[in-house]
């Protein structure tokens, strides 16, 4: 159903979130502002697994609130994206810069959000 569809997003957002921050410890100095830390993507991440457990309950209560619960990991990861952003000095010399992970991460959140929050009228409609 539509909700699976969904929920396998929110997981497989989540895992992108982690590996991206996994990826950046590597790459990126300690002190380098804008640097994902684990500390910040673990309330995120656990959300949006906690909103796939939900959804995969399959029950009339829950799965809706899974949706909604997804929908608030998106907002919330989409926030910490975007604080990413923000703290990036933007020198105009590189392009794309070390920007383009949190500006992406900015539009997968949405993408996301977007799927949680459309299937949630499809499935309490039963449309």
């Amino acid at each position: 159903t539509v909700a699976y569809a969904v929920a396998q997003q929110d997981l497989f957002f989540a895992a992108v979130v982690a590996g991206e921050c996994a990826y950046q410890q590597g790459n990126l100095p300690a002190d380098f502002k804008g640097r994902p830390e684990f500390k910040d993507i673990a309330l995120p991440c656990g959300v949006l697994v906690a909103s796939f457990l939900a959804i995969q309950t399959d029950n009339g209560v829950v799965t809706p609130g899974g949706l909604i619960l997804g929908a608030a990991g998106c907002v919330l990861a989409g926030k910490m994206f975007l604080d990413r952003f923000d703290a990036i000095d933007d020198d105009g010399m590189d392009w794309p810069g070390p920007r383009v992970f949190p500006g992406t991460g900015i539009l997968f959140a949405l993408f996301a959000l977007l799927a949680n929050v459309e299937a949630l009228p499809r499935i309490m409609g039963g449309v």
